[in-house]
């Protein structure tokens, strides 16, 4: 049951079987923090089974997940310990550590303080789909996602590549088309307005205007998109099974299935229960993404549309892990998705 959706294209030379997949992540298996780590990533078994495959194979679509673990210390508590050893060294040696001195001791503040630390946990399932060619991951955070994509382009083999996908309209042009629409007619057919949205005007600080559980196709917010405001998220339903909020960077958030949907594949065994529930959650996804891909126009041809120089870039083998600072606060834990 993906919660939030982030969609890539997969680029010429990905693996082309799920076992070539599995000899890739078991390169970097997930190895929880040491105690004086602060942070550790890696790929797990997507059944929680120890010792169980890292790639599922479901219906034709193949399920990974990766994970990332930190470990917070409060900022204060560095400060404050880092500060008691320099006053004891004034004290002693009658001198005021230097500079390089005192970076050395918040180091040794902050070792001393880890493994007292709690480690946290965020997983992130992937969905390769190898027909479509779609990368589709379980996030909302741009952060994770290029976590697991860095990892994934570094076992994957020479050649692999990543970017994110795009469609011939943007999602913030039609969906300013569609709010705009006199009626809900004049939406696809697949497609239905719900009662959820975000609307942004421009300048310096632009008027932010939010609709919950309210009636959208009104002359009130046709009025604010008159006025040049750009909606930056939209909730929106498909087919009647899948509601879910559109975005302005095309990604899928508060993702939830009807009631029903995942009726029919209801079962006492939890191996069956994971088979069943990736089984109806990309089967529904997959027909919800190509409806939305020919609502937006179609997918776009990534030369005739550059990537912004703000968005994130395409990922190839030669792409390096980001570099971890000091963890001071808790990563988000978008849970496990089945």
């Amino acid at each position: 049951m993906f919660k939030n959706v982030m969609l890539y294209r997969l680029e010429p030379g990905w693996p082309t079987s799920a076992q070539q997949l599995e000899e890739a992540l078991a390169t970097e298996p997930f190895a929880e923090c040491s105690a004086t780590q602060q942070r550790a990533t890696g790929w797990v078994p997507p059944r929680g089974e120890a010792h169980g495959a890292l790639v599922e194979v479901v219906d034709g679509q193949w399920i990974a997940r990766f994970v990332i673990e930190t470990k917070s210390v409060p900022g204060d508590a560095v400060r404050r310990r880092t500060d008691e050893a320099v006053a004891e060294i004034e004290k002693t040696t009658g001198r005021k550590p230097g500079k390089k001195e005192v970076r050395d001791l918040r180091d040794d503040a902050l070792n001393a303080l880890l493994p007292q630390a709690f480690p946290r946990r965020a997983q992130v399932t992937a969905w390769i789909d190898p027909e479509q060619h779609w990368l589709v991951l379980d996030t909302g955070a741009q952060g994770k996602a290029d976590e697991l994509i860095t990892s994934l382009v570094r076992v994957a083999g020479q050649g692999f590549g990543v970017r994110l996908l795009q469609t011939t309209q943007t999602p913030q042009a039609v969906m300013s088309a569609w709010l705009a629409a006199e009626s809900a007619d004049e939406l696809p057919d697949a497609f239905h307005v719900e009662r959820e949205c975000e609307l942004k005007g421009s300048g310096d600080e632009p008027a932010v205007v939010k609709f919950t559980r309210h009636d959208l196709v009104t002359d009130e917010v046709r009025q604010h998109i008159a006025e040049g405001k750009l909606p930056t998220k939209l909730a929106l339903g498909w087919q009647g099974r899948v509601g879910f909020m559109l975005t302005q960077a095309l990604q899928l958030k508060k993702i939830t299935f009807e009631e029903g949907v995942f009726e029919e594949g209801a079962t006492s065994k939890d191996d069956d229960r994971f088979d069943a529930d990736v089984a109806l959650a990309t089967g529904e996804l997959s027909g919800l993404i190509t409806d939305l891909i020919e609502a937006l126009g179609g997918e776009a041809d990534p030369a005739a549309f550059p990537t912004p120089p703000d968005a994130p870039q395409v990922a190839t083998t030669t792409a390096k892990a980001p570099t971890a600072a000091v963890a001071t606060t808790a990563a988000d834990d978008d849970g496990p998705p089945f």
